[in-house]
C-alpha cells in the first residue's frame, strides 16, 4: 500500500497543470439524488481542475454510505474499491 501524497504532482488528466492538496466538493449520485459534501481533501489541478481524492477518504465516505453490506445491489466498501479520481466530464 502506498503512502498518502503530501506534495503536488503532474496532472494525469491534462499533463500541463499541477495537482496540489486543497479542499473541494465531493459529488456523487446516491439513491438517485445528488449527494454533495463540501470541504473534502483532494489533489486539484490548477489548470483543468481535475480532482483526485485519496483512497482512505473515499473508503471512509463509502463506509458511512454503504457500510451495512448489500444496499441496492451494491457491495460494501471492503468488497468494492472506488476510483480515487473525479473530474468534470469523466465517466
Amino acid at each position: 500500500m502506498s503512502e498518502p501524497r503530501t506534495t503536488g504532482y503532474a496532472c494525469p488528466r491534462c499533463t500541463v497543470g499541477r495537482c496540489t492538496p486543497r479542499h473541494t466538493t465531493f459529488a456523487e449520485i446516491y439513491h438517485g439524488r445528488l449527494l454533495s459534501i463540501p470541504n473534502v481533501k483532494a489533489f486539484v489541478c490548477d489548470v483543468c481542475h481535475f480532482a483526485e481524492f485519496e483512497q482512505a477518504t473515499l473508503d471512509a465516505l463509502w463506509e458511512k454510505l454503504y457500510g451495512d453490506g448489500q444496499l441496492d445491489g451494491r457491495q460494501s466498501t471492503s468488497a468494492q474499491k472506488r476510483s480515487s479520481t473525479y473530474g468534470e466530464g469523466s465517466s
